[in-house]
């Protein structure tokens, strides 16, 4: 059995290929398991506020308790008291800030074995803007992602926030390469990505023979939320712009 991680952080399109994984006959692939995963039914009224979804499923699932929950699902397909079966990959997604802990990054850089799917996105100013754009409703709730188009929305973005987060957001890819540069490693890239509703061809063919599997079409029922252009996403555009032009980011700009 292959044992798999798709280490990341946030807006990269991790979900999307968490989703397209999952639609392969022969992977379970979770969502973040440190922060609950997904599988557990959220009520309503607790759904339409981003923390208290997330503070819902990490007390609900037992990811309090993150090295027990790991062995449980890694070696025995389970997840609290659900029995989600075995399969040949047991995949699931972590944030870097989910690892952190002293605990879980020993447990995970001990087992050698644990393949690393490193998913960035390349444009860091667009990943920083998604990021904020969450802090904005959609149709009234907290909408991380969709399966049905939803309106644009935009926002004023101030400028030493993002070259902060992007600073920070290349030394912690580095840092990830070296903590876990003992293990077999993939590099993707939500740029070369995605293809549609699926995986890229030459991806797809990648990820499986990464992960020891027989080529399979694998797709997601996503869609993407946000505009491809900053300037439709970011109401001081030209602001952004000025400041960003005069960094080692300007190429991330329209």
């Amino acid at each position: 059995m292959t044992q798999a991680i798709i280490l990341t952080t946030q807006r990269t399109g991790s979900t999307f290929l968490v989703t397209c994984l999952e639609s392969h006959p022969d992977i379970c692939c979770l969502g973040e398991l440190l922060a609950g995963s997904r599988l557990f039914h959220v009520p309503e009224v607790v759904y339409r506020f981003r923390y208290g979804t997330k503070a819902y499923r990490f007390l609900r699932s037992g990811a309090w308790y993150p090295t027990r929950m790991l062995r449980r699902y890694l070696d025995e397909g389970r997840l609290g008291s659900m029995e989600l079966g075995l399969r040949p990959v047991m995949a699931f997604k972590a944030m870097y800030n989910q690892i952190r802990p002293p605990w879980t990054m020993n447990f995970l850089r001990g087992r050698k074995d644990l393949r690393i799917l490193h998913l960035r996105r390349d444009n860091l100013l667009k990943t920083y803007v998604s990021n904020q754009l969450l802090t904005v409703k959609r149709d009234k709730a907290w909408k991380p992602h969709t399966t049905t188009p939803v309106a644009a929305v935009s926002m004023q973005i101030e400028a030493a926030g993002a070259l902060a987060f992007m600073r920070k957001a290349v030394a912690e890819y580095e840092a990830h390469e070296r903590l876990f540069e003992d293990h077999a490693r993939l590099a993707l890239s939500y740029e070369t990505m995605i293809d549609g509703v699926g995986l890229e061809a030459g991806v797809a063919r990648d990820v499986c023979r990464f992960l020891g599997v027989a080529e399979h079409p694998m797709q997601s029922k996503l869609v993407k939320m946000n505009p491809e252009r900053l300037q439709d996403m970011v109401t001081n555009y030209d602001e952004l712009a000025s400041a960003v032009a005069q960094s080692e980011f300007a190429a991330m700009l329209d």
